[in-house]
């Protein structure tokens, strides 16, 4: 079967990546108790791009970089002016060129199929690619206004805590690589990252929630945090690829621990000491946290699901060995919650987290939208000479796409 081409994404906003990032981030978080998979990328949505806007936008003049090799004709001018600062059509060309390169549409057909399929044009390819570098100028723009700097040591800090969290600087510099990253080129966007949280802090200060808005969040998604189970875990690990032999020495080991809970010869928390290997969470009694906050592996969250506040799980076998598992609190409520206090700590802390996010990422939409609504941009008319301008005459969508249109 032939590779299906990628749709080259049209210069993503910062807002967009960030959305993308945690939504691929949550797709991939597969966990079985605090032995969280965390190859944290904490600002892989900073694309390359968006440094050579910083750079550019700070001396004033977005303009013409090297001369293309890739034979298409540049056609130099300039293709928007932003508070002053002029854009060049190069500079627009050359991105949507090498987008267009990098994802296998170096046949005029292949894009013009693409910008149809798409509902696109190439003014309005263009155009999009024109309002995200605006954005961008203008936020760097925002920053300096509001005297958005970023140290050295905080990148530094930032570095470190991405590192300690993927399993270390080695492991974490490996995973980097896989996304084009190095070391130097992700610090230049844990920069930028930080520079526009810090611009968003400024911009949208946001409280901390009331208890009656804490309330109210969650009676409207209830059924996201009502049946929600805390539990300890102690864990006799075991490679899925192990043989027979030391499986079963493993599961005897977590039996053996079992029986020793049961028979009150060790209370739970003795046994975590004891036995358990997941060294995470033996550090805190077994306690792994609530589910609804978390993703455990299948095994692990139907065991749990089947228990009552203090009752104990028999053997439970995943993919990371043997579990003994304990359900140390329940939250449920039958209609709706009346009061803050009916509400476990943990849960409350994390929807709060929730509440203010959204406070903060609406109010900061707002400022956002107002603040290129003030803006002085001047988009000047798309010469007709750009390689990327293709004839879409007698090109219709794909059969594969809901309707077919012709351009």
């Amino acid at each position: 079967m032939a590779n299906k081409k990628k749709n080259p994404e049209v210069a993503p906003t910062p807002e967009q990546q960030a959305r993308a990032a945690s939504s691929s981030r949550k797709k991939q978080r597969k966990t079985y108790v605090s032995k969280t998979v965390k190859i944290v990328l904490v600002v892989i949505g900073v694309l390359a791009m968006l440094l050579s806007v910083s750079a550019m936008a700070c001396s004033g003049l977005m303009s013409q970089t090297e001369s293309a090799s890739s034979g298409y004709k540049l056609t130099g001018g300039v293709a928007a002016t932003i508070n002053g600062t002029n854009l060049t059509e190069d500079t627009v060309t050359k991105q949507i060129m090498s987008m267009r390169t990098s994802y296998g549409y170096t046949k005029d057909k292949d894009w013009a199929q693409y910008l149809v399929n798409n509902d696109l044009t190439p003014k309005k390819y263009r155009k999009q690619l024109i309002d995200s570098y605006a954005q961008q100028i203008l936020l760097q723009q925002a920053q300096k206004e509001n005297g958005v700097t970023v140290s050295d040591k905080e990148v530094e800090k930032a570095w470190k805590d991405a590192c300690k969290s993927a399993g270390g600087a080695k492991t974490f510099k490996k995973t980097l690589k896989t996304y084009g990253y190095t070391e130097d080129t992700y610090k230049d966007s844990l920069k930028e990252s930080l520079a526009q949280q810090k611009l968003k802090d400024a911009v949208a200060p946001t409280s901390k929630p009331k208890d009656s808005e804490i309330v109210d969040y969650i009676n409207e998604n209830l059924s996201s945090y009502n049946d929600a189970r805390r539990s300890s875990n102690i864990l006799i690990k075991v490679d899925s690829d192990a043989s027979d032999e030391n499986k079963a020495a493993a599961k005897a080991k977590a039996q053996e621990c079992l029986d020793k809970i049961n028979s009150g010869e060790l209370s739970f928390e003795d046994a975590v000491k004891q036995y358990s290997d997941d060294t995470g969470s033996k550090e805190k009694k077994g306690d792994v946290g609530w589910d609804k906050l978390t993703t455990f592996v299948d095994s692990y969250q139907t065991a749990l699901e089947g228990l009552n506040k203090g009752d104990v799980s028999e053997v439970i076998e995943s993919t990371y060995g043997y579990h003994i598992i304990k359900c140390t609190d329940y939250f449920h409520v039958d209609n709706q919650i009346d009061d803050i206090n009916q509400v476990p700590k943990a849960i409350k802390k994390y929807v709060s987290n929730v509440v203010k996010t959204q406070a903060a990422s609406t109010a900061y939409s707002e400022w956002l939208e107002q603040y290129k609504k003030d803006a002085d941009i001047t988009v000047n008319p798309m010469p007709k000479d750009v390689p990327y301008n293709v004839s879409l005459k007698g090109v219709t969508k794909s059969s594969t796409d809901d309707s077919s249109t012709t351009e």
